[in-house]
């Protein structure tokens, strides 16, 4: 029974250790996410909206630098005038790729089409793993 512990005990420890080897030999790949929240002008109808929203997800597909991407609308009831309506999280390997969807001409050709739309945009980047 004793024999019977101590192996059980020394594959518990070669288990664990297995694991924290190979979490230590592949570290989780960073990822830059871009951002945008849209407050769309008051007189703009929401069929603009959504054909702005179908817009940016299909830059998804366009653009072969977006790894991730996500977003919609503010599904809260709540009254937020004043506040942002859409939200988007696009997801890029590096600031080389961020930069390369920046300057892509799909990306570029959206932007031209949704900035009449829009009454105030916010843009944060930031890193996580």
């Amino acid at each position: 029974m004793k024999n019977f512990k101590i192996s059980i005990l020394v594959l518990l420890l070669l288990g664990i250790s297995s694991f924290l080897l190979l979490s230590a030999a592949n570290p989780k790949e960073k990822k830059l996410r871009h951002v945008v929240a849209f407050k769309f002008k008051p007189e703009v109808t929401k069929e603009q909206m959504q054909k702005a929203t179908q817009d940016f997800h299909a830059l998804k597909g366009k653009v072969p630098q977006i790894i991730e991407f996500e977003g919609g609308p503010d599904v809260s009831f709540q009254d937020k005038s004043g506040k942002f309506t859409h939200c988007f999280i696009v997801t890029v390997r590096n600031e080389e790729d961020l930069a390369a969807y920046g300057s892509h001409p799909d990306h570029q050709a959206f932007s031209k089409s949704v900035d009449p739309l829009l009454e105030e945009v916010m843009v944060v980047d930031y890193w996580t793993e």
